[in-house]
């Protein structure tokens, strides 16, 4: 069995993604389960590039399946790739986002450690590097053990989100000058595209099997699941996180850039009663 599943899901992002597969095979993990999910008007495996980096994980001792899929929606690609992962620690990579060659062992010693439900690394956009925003710095590292927390929305714990715009997580590790293998866990509200979770665990609080629910184009998917593992069982972000945003345009909006559903919004209250009643006071 795979150390890791890297679940990648991906739309018309021929580019962004081979940086991204660049970066996984890369790392010093290399037993990795990658599991690509395309949607879109062609498969990720038709770009030679795409297929070349594929065989190089391959060659560094992983295994690259590639699926293309009609499209349903980002949280219906979560829990298709989910239903693939043959590891416990699954990876959760966006398809524009470059890791550094130990992110996933550093994210997979602090899942092991920590025994929490999810732990991330949150990529900084480097266009924004001369863009220092004090304000939105809003640091909060774990002292001692992550603990389960609630985080409700316009809530104390809701506002670390800021954290994680434009290169604020990058330049809070500028500034806190950490030895060079040295790193700090931090409380999140949400850690989007690129996050180790325990799969026992996102299975227990029902992964993303509420996608039936969900109109094709939404948002929040992953505020969902986050919330409600941290309530059961805790979740962290890791500064420097050692990733990087290609910075290309979403593709999970409407053509008009739009969504028709927040799945927080929408299903929070009820998901809470189901999977997370007994939590807990609001951070």
């Amino acid at each position: 069995m795979a150390a890791v599943s890297v679940l990648i899901p991906t739309y018309e992002r021929t580019e962004s993604l081979a940086m991204t597969l660049s970066g996984v095979a890369a790392q010093t993990v290399t037993d990795l389960q990658v599991v690509v999910s395309s949607q879109g008007r062609y498969g990720a495996e038709d770009s030679p590039v795409v297929r070349a980096v594929g065989r190089v994980i391959e060659a560094r001792g992983g295994s690259v399946e590639w699926h293309h899929r009609e499209p349903r929606g980002i949280a219906e690609q979560r829990q298709f790739l989910l239903e693939r992962a043959q590891a416990e620690p699954i990876l959760f990579l966006d398809d524009d986002v470059f890791m550094e060659p130990w992110v996933v062992e550093r994210l997979l010693s602090v899942l092991e450690s920590e025994r929490c439900g999810f732990v991330g690394a949150f990529p900084a956009g480097l266009t924004f590097l001369n863009d220092v925003r004090p304000g939105q710095h809003v640091f909060e590292p774990w002292e001692g053990p992550v603990r389960p927390e609630v985080v409700e929305k316009d809530g104390h714990g809701w506002e670390r989100w800021h954290l994680h715009r434009a290169a604020n997580l990058y330049h809070v590790a500028q500034r806190l000058d950490l030895p060079p293998e040295g790193f700090l866990r931090y409380k999140v509200a949400w850690v989007g595209s690129c996050v180790l979770y325990s799969q026992e665990k996102l299975l227990e609080v029902g992964g993303f099997s509420f996608w039936t629910r969900l109109p094709r184009y939404h948002k929040a998917e992953d505020i969902v699941v986050q919330n409600l593992l941290m309530r059961r069982f805790g979740g962290c972000g890791v500064v420097p996180s050692g990733t990087y945003h290609s910075e290309v345009e979403t593709t999970t909006f409407s053509p008009e850039g739009a969504v028709d559903a927040d799945a927080f919004e929408l299903l929070m209250p009820e998901l809470v009663e189901r999977y997370a009643p007994e939590t807990p006071k609001p951070a």
